[in-house]
Parts: C-alpha cells; structure tokens; sequence
C-alpha cells in the first residue's frame, strides 16, 4: 500500500480516486469544500485551498507521501508541481504548470516554433486594452491569462463594452494579468492527448457547439468531431505539435482550438492536465479503452510501463456525446426522475446541480450550467438518437 495525495478532491477526480483505491492505496485527500466527493473513498483528507502550497507541503510531509496526484483543475496542478519537486516525486515539471496556468506564456512558448495563434497582446490596465483592441480590430475576446471555466471570459465588438469587460476580466484573475486576442470566427475544437512511456500521443477530438452572446458557454461536446478524418487528423497531429512546443512530458494534455471555414487551426489553449466535467478521468478512456486513470497512478509512483499502440485515428472506438442541459430559470424543482435516467443503457454520467426544492438560476459562466450528461453510442448518429431519447424520457417537474 502507497500514500498518494490527491490535491483537488472532488465530483470531477472522482473516478480517478476511485482508481487509486481500487489499486489497493490509501489517499489523502485535499479539496476546498467540506462536502467534496471525493473525501467519501478518502482515508484521511484536508479542507484546504488547492493554491495553498504551503499547506500541501506539510500534509505530504506529515503522511510520508509516496506520491502526489492531481487531474483536470490547473490550480491544483500547479500545487502538486511543486509539492513533487519539494519532495523529489515523480510529477510533470514546475515549468509545465506555469504554462497551463498562465495562458500568455503559453503562447510566447508556442509563438518561438510558429503554432498558428490569433494576434494577442498582454493587458493590466485599461488604457492598455484600448491600445490592444483597436491594433487587433473588433471583434476581440479577453480573458483572464489564469481564470478556468470561462470566468471573466467576454467577446467584445466595440469600445462601449471595454470598460465593463475589463473590470470582469481582471476581477476573475488571481494575477490581475489579461490577454486580449482577436476573435477568430469558427469551430472550437478539443483536443486530448497523453504522455505515455513511448511518447505523447492525441488520442481524442471533438467538436463543441456553443451558446451565442458575448459569454463562450459550451452546450455540447462531440467525439469524434463531426469532420472528415482528414481534417481530424490535422487537428490530431496538430495537438501534438503544441505540446512538443511546450515540453509536456508527463500524464494529460487537453487543448482547444479555433478551426476556421477555410480549415485553418488556430490555438486557444493547451494545457498539461486532462479535461474537466469528466473528459479524461471517463470520456477519454471510455473512448479509447485505454485505463488513462491507472497509467496517471502509476506515472506518479515512477513504475509505469504502458505503451500507446495504433495509429491516431484508431484510437477513438466509438462515440461520446457531453452535453449540458437547462432547466427552467425562477423555477423551483419538485422533483427530477434523476435515478431513471442513470439507469439508461447508454447513460455514462448524468449530474444535476439542482434538486428538489431549488430555485434555478441563470447560466452566467460554465460553472453555473445547470446539468450535465456524458452518454455513447457506437457511432455519431446512434449517440445523436440516444440524445433524443434521453431529453424524451428525462421528467422535470416544477412547483408553480
């Protein structure tokens, strides 16, 4: 038996602390909230801030840690950078984590090996935006280089909207740095890849529709990518020339990106950590058949042997379809027949942030969607009609 801790703690780790138990280890846990998920599989566990360093340093300290974990919060990544490199544990390097955690660096690295990226410009002030938006043009997009989420993300058209932007922007960033970028009109696209033993491979692509207004909230993921494998492969192979560029060795990497009408690629953002809202910790190995959440373990205690096989585009077997459904705003809940939906054939995960009794309020970021479904299919069209039969089937009563 290993002590692993497991910095950030919750609903979204917990398939992958669930791994961690099944291996036969025993976890302390660590997460902001009291009531995390994942402190029900814990041994011991820690309300503590994933950005308090100092902290993690002790509790690994005090337990003897025999390794540190962490998935899909870049915070908490960062965190478990540092507290590995303190205690000489196998980890990705502090200098990964500054790059998934800070979204101009990002693009500095990957500017230096000519990665297609939008015109963009490092902003602290509000003169500062002035300047950068009209070099750019409207639209632009500004964002926080180290919020998640998409808190303090807006797309801006003219120099009305600036000031109201900015105050949110910078409001949303722990640094009090921006990036204000020109918004590049297309496809968001993910991408998600792991290092292996052998090498990074990409190993999963989809395509994401978005709800319209100057706030980017995803509605729904895709996999694979409804183009033709041709274009998916680029988008592949194109991932994986991010990550060289930006020296990711070690577990996850999730990057998004802009393909435009004319196939052009440009980036958003890439980082060395996996998908949240169940992307790697479940939709990325149920894709692939690949126990993603065991080779990460087992990275972490420097005793992994696993070595990916096949090429690209064979490494996505069937379809995932992730879409976040709304309820009615101002309502109150009565009751959701959330059990029967679980108990679908082709349902993987369905959680409602709601329940009964609760007022729904409106969606201002992708932290406030009110609900969120991973179901499959063997190709897009049959996960398409399980969709359908899902939303048919799913009862949402209200109190009037």
């Amino acid at each position: 038996m290993k002590k692993i801790l497991v910095i950030g703690s919750g609903w979204e780790q917990y398939a992958l602390i669930q791994t961690i138990k099944e291996e036969g280890h025993s976890v302390i846990a660590t997460n902001p909230k009291m009531n995390a998920d994942g402190f029900k599989l814990a041994d011991s566990y820690y309300v503590k801030d994933s950005r308090d360093i100092k902290a993690h340093i002790s509790i690994a300290q005090t337990h003897g840690i025999d390794a540190v974990v962490t998935d899909n919060c870049d915070y908490s990544f960062y965190t478990a950078a540092v507290v590995a490199s303190k205690l000489k544990l196998p980890f990705a390097t502090i200098r990964s984590a500054i790059y998934s955690n800070d979204k101009f660096e990002q693009r500095e690295s990957c500017k230096r090996t000519g990665i297609g990226q939008p015109e963009y410009y490092k902003v602290k002030k509000p003169d500062e935006l002035f300047a950068a938006a009209h070099r750019i043009g409207y639209p632009i997009i500004l964002k926080p280089v180290d919020s998640r989420g998409t808190f303090g993300v807006t797309i801006i058209n003219n120099d009305e909207e600036l000031e109201a932007a900015f105050y949110d922007a910078i409001d949303n960033s722990p640094s009090r740095t921006l990036i204000a970028e020109k918004f590049i009109h297309g496809t968001l696209v993910t991408v998600d890849g792991f290092c292996f033993k052998n090498g990074h491979r990409a190993l999963a692509v989809a395509s994401r529709r978005f709800e319209e207004g100057p706030k980017p909230v995803t509605k729904e993921i895709i996999y694979p990518a409804q183009f033709t494998d041709e274009i998916n492969l680029r988008l592949l192979k194109n991932h994986e020339a991010v990550v060289e560029s930006l020296e990711y060795s070690y577990g996850h990497t999730h990057g998004e990106y802009i393909l435009t009408a004319d196939n052009e690629i440009f980036l958003v953002e890439c980082t060395n950590r996996g998908g949240g809202v169940y992307t790697s910790t479940v939709i990325v190995p149920l894709l692939t058949d690949i126990n993603l959440n065991r080779i990460l373990l087992h990275q972490s205690l420097g005793d992994d042997d696993f070595e990916a096989e096949g090429t690209r585009l064979e490494s996505m077997k069937r379809s995932v379809i992730l879409t976040f459904l709304d309820f009615e705003v101002g309502h109150v809940i009565k009751k959701i027949n959330v059990q029967e939906m679980l108990d679908k054939p082709y349902t993987v995960r369905f959680r409602s942030f709601y329940g009964e009794n609760d007022m729904v309020e409106s969606i201002e970021n992708c932290a406030s969607r009110h609900s969120m479904l991973v179901l499959q299919g063997d190709d897009a069209k049959a996960a398409q009609a399980n969709l359908s039969a899902f939303k048919e089937a799913l009862r949402v009563d209200y109190y009037k």
